[in-house]
């Protein structure tokens, strides 16, 4: 750095979601994610050393191949992406998808990656994932317990996307998770029978950000295989995936790569494009159980909870 040059001040944050919502600069390269002892997907750039590396859990009976477009795009952006494909039936185990995610962690940075051997991971720039159930098994994945034979693993960051409820044990480790998080959820989707964003971002004991994406849906960022596929269009619900995309790019970029041009996507109170900043520490005003709140309709007034802190941030 030149003694006395001031340094260039980050783009807007809508500027940046724009910007991550497309393909990276780097080409990729996929490949199969067993020889490091888990089955699965991994993604990498065709090029570079000491690369920042996600692990990321798939949601209910789902594997890899509904994640094809976002695995590809983080790749695109610099990140290694590796997406382990078990407990994808009807009954999955939290714990063991926890267990191949930490296996990912733990073993890609031991190894070189591409055809030419020349891509390496650096252990000291790891994340973990997930959407749905995947994400309940990343925050277990952080947890201190030894899961199925694998011992806890250190990150930089965590990325709960859409997160549903699994076990008392997922939910409970969220107390030993001292790292940076993101926590999203899909539309006004807080604390339901079926999602637990507000949750969940109430219990982790690190520093989080809690952003609700309007319109989305949680199958929505699922790829659907059908002949449509075949010529490009992976099925995706657009709003959903471009949002996610950009997110969890911008959120890995700042915290796993270390970027501080991208620091506003750590800023739990930056309006990320048509993103929402939610306080998670906004009293619950609306105290139904999730039965009620499942068949009772929406709230009477004054009973809008963390939701009236999406308006407060916006200035609404």
């Amino acid at each position: 750095m030149v003694f006395g040059s001031k340094k260039k001040p980050a783009p807007p944050p809508d500027e940046l979601m724009t910007r991550l919502s497309r393909r990276g600069p780097y080409k990729v390269l996929r490949g199969d994610l067993g020889f490091v002892g888990v089955p699965g997907q991994l993604f990498t750039p065709a090029a570079g050393a000491g690369l920042p590396l996600v692990a990321f859990g798939h949601s209910w009976m789902a594997d890899s191949g509904r994640y094809r477009d976002l695995l590809f795009h983080l790749a695109s952006h610099g990140i290694v992406a590796a997406a382990p494909d078990v407990e994808c039936g009807l009954t999955p185990s939290d714990v063991e998808l926890a267990a191949g995610l930490r296996t990912a962690v733990a073993n890609l940075p031991k190894v070189r990656l591409g055809l030419d051997e020349s891509i390496t991971v650096d252990p000291r720039r790891c994340a973990v994932a997930g959407h749905g159930f995947g994400a309940s098994a990343a925050v277990l994945a952080l947890g201190p317990d030894v899961l199925a034979g694998t011992e806890p693993i250190g990150v930089e960051s965590l990325a709960a996307i859409f997160p549903k409820p699994s076990t008392p044990t997922a939910f409970a480790a969220a107390d030993a998770v001292r790292v940076p998080a993101m926590v999203v959820a899909a539309g006004s989707e807080l604390d339901t029978v079926d999602a637990n964003p507000l949750p969940l971002a109430r219990a982790l004991a690190g520093p989080v950000v809690l952003r609700s994406v309007p319109g989305a849906t949680e199958r929505g960022l699922l790829q659907r295989r059908s002949l449509r596929s075949l010529v490009g269009i992976n099925g995706a619900d657009k709003t959903t995936h471009s949002a996610v995309r950009a997110l969890l790019t911008g959120f890995l970029i700042a915290t796993a790569d270390g970027d501080d041009e991208y620091a506003a996507f750590t800023d739990p109170e930056a309006t990320l494009g048509a993103v929402l900043a939610v306080d998670p520490d906004e009293p619950d005003a609306d105290d139904r159980d999730h039965i009620e709140k499942l068949f009772g309709g929406a709230p009477s007034a004054g009973r809008t909870g963390a939701l009236s802190s999406i308006r407060a941030l916006r200035g609404g």
